[in-house]
């Protein structure tokens, strides 16, 4: 009896490598093994990478009846376009979910009519891969009460659906939404200033008339918020003085879109990064290869390849924050300006400097002595893939 025992929870634990349609392949070997395959255990959670389902039905009905309470769709094998029905009818049937995430829709619009089905849900994630947008608003989301975890970053005007709805999420512990460029002028302290159990946020493509000061604002009032994502924002004069109010953030990720005044947006981001030495912990800086190759040009331009400034650069707009804590840089600036006011006295002063990476990293290293720091070199179209979690296990 013992032996029968043991080798009964030896195939248990072999089972829990098996993927889904797998595990149901297994289930027809024999009467032990169907019960095997059935063990609530090997059900709870789903996680569905590499595999490839031809009846969604199906599989909707086998997770209720299975009571799967974690469902990860994410990187299937899928041969056709994946039907948004999918999503909507796990919403409809599975009510017993807990952790529902599916990042890889292909579809161009959802509907979440049925979302508040998921009285039990704490963790939604949905994301398209090319956007999508929502026939209804966010309404339905109000009754998800136990949510901590909500992510919604490809929903096309997002702003427009009801977004002042997430304030009545008061357990969220983390939030990811895109498309911000939409929200109303006062999201940050109307909106997120009520989750006070937040801890972290990321917000994607705050672009044109983002209110990003307010978000910032509403930021720096949240105590349990300790980790802060922008990627693809616009940067504006007096971002520095709202960024630096922020001393709640202990981990930062700053990517910017370089649309235009590049040197302004660096030197906001600089001057307001440095103010946050005390309590930033982490910080990365997402530098685009596309601004690196435009500083290039400028730097040719303007004719001051003849300060030997070599590899990838930025530009920063003059006075540079900080720059005086890296004095051996200073002194070489200033006395290459003096040489290039001598050989070309009829130029004007640049307004410009063009900072190479390896002398911005010293210069964040020194002003944030207590902060890890990192600079990405990345491509604008992969931006949206970069986060804390990744970058810091790098």
């Amino acid at each position: 009896m013992n032996l029968f025992c043991a080798g009964y929870d030896s195939l248990l634990r072999t089972f829990q490598y098996l993927k889904v349609q797998e595990l149901l392949r297994a289930a027809r070997v024999c009467k032990m093994w169907r019960d095997l395959a059935a063990h609530p255990s090997l059900w709870k959670t789903v996680r569905m990478k590499n595999s490839q389902v031809t009846d969604w039905d199906g599989l909707a009905d086998t997770l209720q009846r299975r009571g799967t309470q974690h469902l990860d769709l994410r990187k299937m094998l899928i041969a056709c376009e994946y039907p948004v029905s999918v999503v909507e009818e796990v919403i409809k049937t599975c009510s017993q979910l807990e952790v529902f995430s599916a990042m890889s829709i292909k579809c161009e619009s959802l509907t979440l009519e049925s979302i508040g089905n998921l009285r039990r849900c704490q963790e939604l994630r949905l994301k398209a891969i090319s956007g999508m947008s929502l026939q209804q608003d966010l309404t339905p989301l109000q009754d998800l009460k136990h949510l901590t975890q909500l992510s919604l970053t490809s929903v096309k005007e997002l702003g427009k659906k009801k977004i002042d709805v997430i304030q009545s999420l008061t357990n969220l512990e983390t939030l990811e939404l895109g498309e911000c460029s939409d929200f109303p002028d006062k999201f940050g302290t109307i909106v997120l200033i009520n989750l006070n159990k937040l801890e972290r946020l990321r917000l994607e493509k705050g672009q044109g008339s983002c209110c990003t000061f307010d978000i910032l604002e509403g930021v720096s009032k949240l105590q349990n918020l300790n980790q802060m994502e922008l990627v693809n924002f616009d940067v504006k004069n007096g971002f520095d003085k709202c960024l630096a109010n922020c001393k709640n953030i202990k981990r930062l990720l700053i990517i910017l879109t370089y649309i235009s005044q590049s040197a302004t947006s660096n030197n906001m981001v600089l001057g307001g990064v440095t103010e946050l030495s005390d309590n930033l912990t982490h910080f990365i800086w997402g530098v685009t290869l596309e601004l690196l190759r435009i500083t290039e040009l400028f730097t040719d331009q303007c004719n001051l390849m003849n300060k030997q400034i070599t590899g990838d650069s930025i530009p920063v707009l003059k006075p540079v924050p900080c720059l005086r804590l890296i004095s051996d840089v200073e002194d070489k600036n200033k006395n290459q300006k003096e040489a290039d006011d001598k050989q070309q006295p009829h130029q004007t002063g640049l307004q410009v400097d063009i900072l190479p990476l390896p002398q911005l990293q010293k210069l964040l290293l020194t002003a944030l002595p207590k902060t890890r720091v990192k600079i990405l070199k990345i491509p604008f179209h992969a931006t949206w893939r970069q986060s804390i979690s990744d970058t810091t296990t790098q």
